[in-house]
């Protein structure tokens, strides 16, 4: 009896309100839906199975900077004696072997390079210093002249900023107000300052100052090395400076002592000889003509005239005692 009047009310016909209640209640399937996929404003909780599908952004592209134009004025890159000879050969193996692909031609080539005797590479090798010779006398030249240009446009960009600073008032911005209580105002400086931070020309700018730092660095570091050489010259020539006044000092105390010891021999000498006339002209020896007195007995001895004289002269001289004169 309950199983029918269970299919009874089953089958009994619903009201109208109870329809639109039905139909505003979700399926069963639809709430478990509901229940799968979670609201993406409401965070998911910690510790919970659900994983939480994130849609991530694309990536912006990243613009490629465009490469420097090449310098039509540098000059070119040597070339090695390998490439002369394949430069040379190329077109003799590639008719030998026409089916070949150029990487297959240039591994042939490779290999005749390796397996060809020092006196045939020799011509290649040489060519190829002779041309490394030319490619360092250029380029050296070449960065000279940029050298030059570059600090000539430096010259003239910083004559154009002071220009302009001079022609164009600075302007004053309200002051910042800092934690200690004073406030200092700032000024709003033009040149380098004027480009926007974080663009393009910002980077730019920030590169071609990043190399010039790095060129003043280097060059600091070779005045550095240069003024470091410098110094060891200078000591070692005060050096050589002090050795040579202290030799010249000594050698003229020596010269000193010599003078004064010349004096007393002349002296000796004088004060024996005066009494021994050589001649009607010439009468006896004195400080003054001493020098003179001697030539002329000098001269004597040597002419073998006036002997007894001569033997006078020897005589006095001998019995001088020239050992107790002291330096």
């Amino acid at each position: 009896m309950e199983k029918e009047k269970t299919e009874e009310s089953d089958s009994k016909p619903t009201p109208c309100g109870a329809t639109e209640s039905a139909q505003e209640q979700p399926s069963p399937a639809a709430a478990k839906n509901d229940e799968k996929t979670p609201d993406p404003t409401v965070p998911a909780p910690s510790g919970s199975g659900t994983k939480s599908k994130q849609t991530a952004a694309p990536k912006a592209a990243k613009k490629k900077k465009p490469k420097p134009p090449k310098d039509a004025n540098a000059p070119k890159h040597p070339l090695t004696g390998y490439v002369r000879y394949m430069n040379e050969n190329r077109e003799r193996v590639r008719a030998s072997h026409p089916n070949l692909t150029p990487i297959e031609i240039t591994k042939i080539m490779a290999e005749e390079w390796s397996k060809l005797p020092e006196d045939r590479k020799k011509p290649y090798l040489e060519a190829a210093e002779v041309d490394k010779e030319r490619y360092n006398k250029e380029i050296s030249e070449y960065k000279l002249n940029n050298e030059a240009k570059a600090k000539a446009a430096l010259q003239n960009e910083a004559q154009m900023a002071q220009k302009k600073e001079l022609s164009e008032p600075k302007v004053a911005v309200s002051s910042i107000p800092y934690v200690n209580g004073k406030v200092e105002p700032k000024v709003l400086r033009q040149g380098d300052y004027d480009i926007p931070i974080f663009t393009e020309d910002f980077l730019d700018h920030n590169k071609v100052v990043d190399s010039e730092l790095r060129t003043l660095r280097k060059s600091n570091i070779d005045y550095e090395q240069q003024n470091s050489v410098l110094e060891k010259h200078v000591e070692n020539m005060e050096n050589g400076i002090q050795k040579l006044d202290s030799e010249t000092s000594s050698l003229e105390s020596r010269n000193a002592v010599l003078e004064s010891y010349l004096l007393k021999l002349r002296t000796t000498l004088a004060n024996a000889l005066q009494g021994l006339p050589l001649s009607s002209d010439c009468a006896g020896a004195t400080v003054d003509n001493i020098d003179q007195y001697l030539e002329n007995l000098h001269q004597m001895a040597d002419s073998s005239t006036q002997g007894h004289t001569l033997n006078k002269a020897k005589d006095i001289i001998r019995k001088l005692d020239l050992q107790n004169l002291t330096l």
